[in-house]
């Protein structure tokens, strides 16, 4: 039996190109977390199939257990050194809900960013490789599926 984890759209307009119709468009997944002692804490996630791990950022994963490996730094689209961010390779748990009350726990190795200013974002690795993305912005229709 599969699982269906409902996905949200957000539409966000783009402040400099706002006059030109622009909006950026994210794909938003809730994900909940438990912390060191036993809280939950659950965050929108940008659903991004570009980014090779998870991004979590630090005043998330201090919060929670993770596993911590080599230090290093991640970069996006600007591959230049100077724009990219500090932070450690680790591991850890959480849950993606949906409004159905459906739940998929995952064990993720990610990137835990030793700042505050960027999102939380899922990624490809241990995370979107092991669901089908079912994705239809006209029908306002996006889920992941967990064989």
């Amino acid at each position: 039996m599969s699982t269906r984890i409902g996905l949200n759209f957000r539409r966000v307009p783009d402040v400099e190109l706002l006059h030109r119709g622009i909006f950026h468009i994210r794909l938003l997944c809730r994900v909940q977390f438990q912390t060191l002692t036993d809280n939950l804490l659950v965050r929108s996630a940008i659903v991004d199939t570009g980014a090779p791990l998870c991004l979590i950022p630090s005043d998330l994963w201090e919060q929670v257990r993770t596993q911590q490996f080599e230090a290093t730094r991640i970069g996006g689209l600007m591959m230049q050194k100077d724009c990219a961010i500090p932070g450690r390779v680790g591991i850890l748990s959480m849950t993606l809900l949906d409004p159905a009350d459906h739940q998929k726990r995952l064990t993720v190795r990610a990137f835990l960013a030793q700042t505050t200013e960027v999102p939380l974002i899922l990624g490809f690795q241990d995370c979107l490789e092991k669901a089908t993305v079912h994705l239809s912005f006209p029908r306002n229709e996006a889920w992941l599926e967990f064989a």
